[in-house]
């Protein structure tokens, strides 16, 4: 049923005995759980903001890059100068100068440190960190549906089991009537079997509107108003599995997306450290510039004159108080607390999937253990129930089997979601669960 993972070994365990596990079937108007991870992908809110945030970071990559390339620029230069006593010795001076410039310029960063080069690189690794950062946010709605899904799926199986109950109680009751008519049962026993009939159904109400919150909270985390039926479980046998830790541990680590987006933080700061570096080095560039140039005054042709300038800008700042060798440490600091932070990630995937792995082999043992329980119930509730009515057991053992019975059921039922459930979590704890689905987009 499982088949076989890359950190499972190859030998299985195979149980010849049938257990009720839930498993999804094949319906077209039935809803699934994959087809629940599709919808929930496609309309979760906060998925889409980081859509826009990855779009936004592909931007600023492309902000950046505009440093590589020549920029053009215009601009114009309007004076006038009344002077009191103009200062050169010129005839017929006015002492009134006008100057009106206009000039087109080209302007080229030839030098700058490689800042350029690294502020690219740098917005490309935090680009791969939006990105890395969405799956794990798609994980954790893959988790919150998984588990909502399978508390309704638990819900129907609780209600199943009780509906099964009630035909067996009416029936008793039947028997009980009729036994009560030919005096071989008092009084007392029909109501003690009204009474576990009436304590049933309520128990099977308060599951219905149980029901009714669980699917509201379904429809609020798939954002979805109208919801076809869950995909109906049916019986299925299943294997017992080994697990190997240590394999599980070292593909957590290789698939883990909060690890990759912690060194894809980690990336990007130390290459942003380099960009800071470029401070500490003279900065380069040129211009070419088309000029028209006006004059007005004595000492000017009044008219335009056309003209081309080059001009190559040096600069290098040779002290600052360290602000460049201060930024560059506040970098490194934020470096090593990101090798802190994956140190102690690395640490909480450990124990996560540790845990997850031996709660998942805990409940398939209890499930093996406790179907083995529900055939014993279901069989001493046969024969006490042919002991009764051959007058050979008394209403209370009748009463007794059938609830233990019932318990064992759902007590098997509760067994099988938490296994479902455990097996959602070390998905998700070694990575996997990613793998379970195609990747959704939003555009």
């Amino acid at each position: 049923m499982f088949g076989t993972t890359r950190y499972q070994k190859q030998t299985f365990i195979i149980f010849p005995l049938i257990l009720i596990i839930p498993i999804l079937s094949i319906g077209q108007d039935k809803l699934t759980l994959e087809q629940a991870w599709d919808i929930a992908l496609m309309n979760n809110y906060t998925i889409q903001q980081q859509e826009n945030l990855i779009e936004k970071a592909r931007e600023e990559i492309a902000i950046q890059k505009t440093d590589f390339y020549p920029s053009l620029s215009a601009s114009g230069l309007l004076t006038r100068a009344n002077f009191s006593k103009f200062p050169m010795k010129l005839p017929n001076e006015s002492g009134k100068v006008g100057i009106d410039l206009v000039s087109l310029s080209i302007n080229q960063s030839i030098f700058s440190g490689m800042k350029t080069k690294n502020l690219v690189e740098s917005a490309r690794e935090k680009l791969i960190a939006r990105e890395i950062n969405k799956l794990m946010i798609q994980n954790t709605v893959l988790v919150e549906v998984g588990n909502l899904y399978y508390e309704i799926q638990y819900n129907h199986l609780q209600q199943k089991v009780l509906e099964a109950s009630i035909n067996r109680v009416n029936n008793q009751k039947k028997n009980v009537y009729n036994l009560y008519l030919s005096e071989q049962a008092t009084s007392f026993d029909t109501l003690e079997i009204s009474n576990k009939k009436l304590q049933i159904e309520n128990q099977l109400a308060i599951l219905k509107d149980t029901e009714i919150v669980l699917w509201s909270n379904f429809r609020y985390i798939l954002n979805e108003d109208e919801l076809p039926p869950l995909n109906p479980l049916s019986p299925a046998s299943i294997s017992q599995s080994k697990y190997n830790q240590t394999e599980q541990i070292n593909q957590a680590i290789q698939r883990r997306p909060e690890l990759k987006n912690l060194s894809a933080l980690k990336k990007a700061q130390l290459i942003y450290s380099d960009a800071l570096k470029a401070g500490y080095y003279p900065q380069l560039s040129a211009s070419f510039s088309f000029n028209m140039l006006k004059g007005t005054g004595d000492i000017f042709i009044d008219e335009w004159t056309n003209f081309y300038s080059v001009m190559m800008n040096f600069q290098w700042e040779l002290w600052n108080w360290n602000r460049n060798s201060k930024q560059v440490q506040q970098a490194r600091i934020d470096i090593q607390n990101l090798e802190l932070q994956e140190l102690q990630l690395i640490q909480d995937i450990k124990h996560q999937v540790t845990v997850a792995s031996q709660n998942l082999q805990s409940s398939q043992k209890n499930i093996i253990l406790q179907q083995k329980l529900v055939n014993q119930e279901k069989e001493r509730y046969q024969i006490t129930e042919k002991r009764y009515n051959q007058g050979l057991a008394t209403f209370r053992d009748l009463d007794s089997s059938e609830l233990a019975y019932t318990e064992a059921e759902l007590e098997l039922h509760k067994y099988f979601i938490t296994w479902y459930k455990n097996k959602l979590q070390l998905d998700f704890a070694t990575g996997l669960i990613s793998q379970n689905i195609k990747e959704v987009s939003n555009d």
